[in-house]
C-alpha cells in the first residue's frame, strides 16, 4: 500500500461544549426508549429530529459538500462524541444490536449526520439488513476481505460494485479506535494513468462477483461493467481489488490496465487512523477504501466503527419501495 500520511481534503471539528450539548439533546429525544423497537423508517424520522440539533456550520460543511465537494470527495467530522459518553464493550458482530443507552444514542448520531445526504439504507442480503451497521473484527475471519478482518489487510474496493444500485455515499463514525488499523482511500481523480489505461478501463470488459459479506440465494451471477466512468473531471470508479477481473481471461490489454489502476491506487492513497468521535464520509462512486491490518483482542475494547450507506437518488429510493431492499 502506499504511505501517504496527508489528511482528508476537508474536516471540520466540534468544540466539547458542542458535542455535550448534541449528546444531551439526543438523551432528550430518545427519552429512555429503545431504538431497537423502531422500525427502520422511524429510526430514520427520529435521526431527522437530531438533525435538527447539529451545530450550524456543521450542517452548512456537510451540505456543501454533497452539492459541490468542493475540497474532495471525502469530509472529516471530528470530535462528535462528548468525552462523558460510556459507551459500552465493542459489538460482537456487524449486525450485532446496540444496547440502549450511548451505543444507540451513536447510531441515531451517525444517521443524523449522513440523512442530509440522502436516504440511510441497508440491502436485505447484508448483516440482517440493520441500517446502521457495525465494523469490528469477529474470531475466524482475521483475514478475509470483510470488514470483519483484522490481522489481515483489507484491501482497495467500492462498496457493492456488483450492484447497479450500490449506495452514493457511506459514513463510518468511531467509536473506539486502534492506531494501526489505518482508513486509506484513493480518488478516482487522483488516480494517474496513461490516456491509454484509461480509455481501456472505461469500456465494459470486465465483470465482478458479490461481495461476499452478502447473504444471496442461489448462484448470482457476475455483473459485468466498466471501471471508470462518468466526466473527465469528476470520474466515477467500480472497483474491488479481489472480486474484478477481465471479461475475458485473454484480454491482456484490459488486465494490464486493471493493474497498473491498483499501483495508480496505492500512489494516490491518503491514510487516517480514526479516533473516537471522527465521522468519515466518501462519495462511493468516486472512491476507493481500505484498511491496515491491526490486532484484534476480542475482550470487548477492540476498534469499532458504525457505518450507514446512503441512497443520494429520490428516485432509486422510491423505486426500491423501502429502506431495505433485496
Amino acid at each position: 500500500m502506499g504511505t501517504s500520511t496527508k489528511q482528508p481534503t476537508s474536516s471540520i471539528g466540534l468544540q466539547p461544549h458542542e458535542a455535550e450539548e448534541l449528546w444531551t439533546g439526543i438523551g432528550g429525544l430518545v427519552d429512555g426508549r429503545d431504538l431497537e423497537t423502531l422500525t427502520p423508517d422511524e429510526f430514520v424520522d427520529l435521526a431527522l429530529q437530531v438533525n435538527q440539533l447539529l451545530p450550524a456550520e456543521l450542517r452548512r460543511r456537510v451540505i456543501e459538500y454533497r452539492r459541490y465537494a468542493p475540497e474532495g470527495d471525502v469530509i472529516l467530522l471530528r470530535g462528535l462524541l462528548p468525552d462523558s459518553a460510556e459507551l459500552p464493550a465493542t459489538a460482537v458482530a456487524p449486525y450485532a444490536p446496540p444496547p440502549p443507552g450511548p451505543a444507540q444514542y451513536a447510531s441515531l448520531l451517525l444517521t443524523s449526520v449522513t440523512v442530509m445526504l440522502g436516504e440511510p439504507f441497508n440491502y436485505a442480503s447484508l448483516y440482517h439488513g440493520r441500517i446502521v451497521q457495525n465494523m469490528v473484527p469477529v474470531r475466524k475471519m482475521e483475514f478475509t476481505q470483510t470488514s470483519q478482518s483484522s490481522t489481515g489487510m483489507l484491501d482497495w474496493h467500492c462498496e457493492d460494485s456488483f450492484r447497479d444500485d450500490r449506495c452514493d455515499y457511506a459514513g463510518l463514525l468511531c467509536l473506539r479506535g486502534d492506531p494501526s488499523g489505518a482508513s486509506k482511500y484513493s480518488q478516482a481523480k487522483d488516480v494517474d494513468l496513461s490516456p491509454d489505461q484509461i480509455a481501456v478501463l472505461r469500456q465494459p470488459r470486465y465483470h465482478v462477483r458479490p461481495d461476499p459479506a452478502h447473504v444471496l440465494p442461489g448462484e448470482v451471477s457476475m455483473r459485468r461493467l466498466a471501471i471508470l466512468s462518468g466526466s473527465e473531471s469528476s470520474p466515477e470508479i467500480a472497483y474491488d481489488t479481489h472480486h474484478l477481473e477481465p471479461l475475458d481471461e485473454a484480454d491482456t490489454e484490459a488486465a494490464d490496465a486493471l493493474r497498473e489502476l491498483g499501483v495508480a491506487l496505492d500512489k494516490a492513497a491518503i491514510s487516517h487512523v480514526m479516533e473516537r468521535g471522527d465521522l468519515l464520509i466518501f462519495d462511493n462512486k468516486r472512491v476507493v477504501h481500505a484498511r491496515t491490518p491491526f490486532t484484534a483482542r476480542f475482550d470487548g475494547t477492540d476498534r469499532w466503527l458504525m457505518r450507514t450507506m446512503i441512497c443520494a437518488s429520490a428516485l432509486t429510493f422510491r423505486r426500491w419501495g423501502t429502506r431495505v431492499p433485496e
